[in-house]
């Protein structure tokens, strides 16, 4: 949420557009998505959006993001498809050194804004294909064609 430009953490809606953005991602490409929040939980956020393939955590009480994060990763064995994204450099190091791969949160904003143009001009399109038209609309285009 920091990297975004577009969403300000004093938002009281943030996590929920955050959330909103990463879910739909994450629909497209039918990974498991862990999101880890620092702060209080929020109950009401975390059981409108989660599901088996995306989970959202929030720290113990004492720890920080990063430190549920390394905990995370400290129960996984095999890091082959796990990516953690992050602009903390200790953190970062420490997913390197455990074998998983890294995205910079302001790259992984950028690649969400790609994805939100792109998923919104293909949901954009269907709604245009998906149009229902009434029986007289459908005259009105029969006789324009059958004139031709």
């Amino acid at each position: 949420m920091g990297c975004s430009p577009d969403i300000s953490p004093d938002d009281p809606e943030a996590k929920t557009r955050v959330l909103s953005v990463i879910r739909k991602f994450q629909e497209n490409k039918k990974n498991n998505v862990m999101i880890v929040f620092d702060g209080e939980p929020d109950e009401g956020v975390r059981k409108q959006m989660a599901s088996i393939k995306f989970t959202i955590v929030y720290p113990k009480v004492g720890n920080s993001a990063d430190d549920e994060i390394k905990e995370i990763l400290n129960g996984f064995n095999c890091f082959k498809d796990v990516v953690v994204v992050t602009s903390d450099r200790e953190l970062k190091t420490f997913a390197k050194k455990k074998g998983a791969k890294t995205v910079n949160s302001i790259e992984f904003y950028f690649e969400l804004k790609r994805f939100s143009h792109i998923h919104g001009k293909k949901e954009e399109s269907k709604k245009r294909i998906n149009a229902k038209l009434s029986e007289t609309e459908v005259d009105q285009w029969m006789k324009i064609f059958n004139e031709t």
